[in-house]
């Protein structure tokens, strides 16, 4: 016969199938900058209005080409920023408006150290007193 035979070649075939498909699923996890921790966090009651929003993500960030927004529940945008720490490349916090007791919006969009950008958004809500 000239070379492999027929099962043979099928089993290459799903090896490489499988080699690809596990690089393509891994690749997205290594390459963005995705939000591992908030303050206030998702879903928060909290008694008294944050002074900071601050962000922490899993790999670095660019402040300079990032926004953070803060918005009420109809969505209008009450404050804006992306303040970053150069100690701290993975963080990006921003100074809060005062906020009246009402459920809030975080909504963000970052330029990952990697060239990706990443956006998503949370709610948290502040508690009448």
């Amino acid at each position: 016969m000239n070379g492999l035979n027929f099962p043979s070649r099928r089993v290459i075939g799903f090896v490489f199938a499988g080699v690809v498909a596990a690089t393509a699923a891994t690749a997205p996890a290594r390459a963005h900058s995705f939000l591992v921790e908030a303050t206030p966090s998702s879903k928060d009651h909290v008694a008294t209005a944050p002074k900071t929003v601050k962000l922490r993500f899993g790999g670095g960030v660019e402040p300079k080409y990032s926004k953070l927004t803060i918005e009420d529940a109809s969505g209008k945008v009450l404050g804006e920023g992306s303040n970053g720490v150069p100690d701290k490349p993975r963080e990006l916090s921003m100074d809060a408006p005062e906020l009246a007791p009402g459920k809030y919006i975080v909504r963000y969009r970052v330029l990952s150290t990697d060239g990706h950008v990443v956006e998503g958004n949370y709610e948290f809500t502040v508690d009448p007193k």
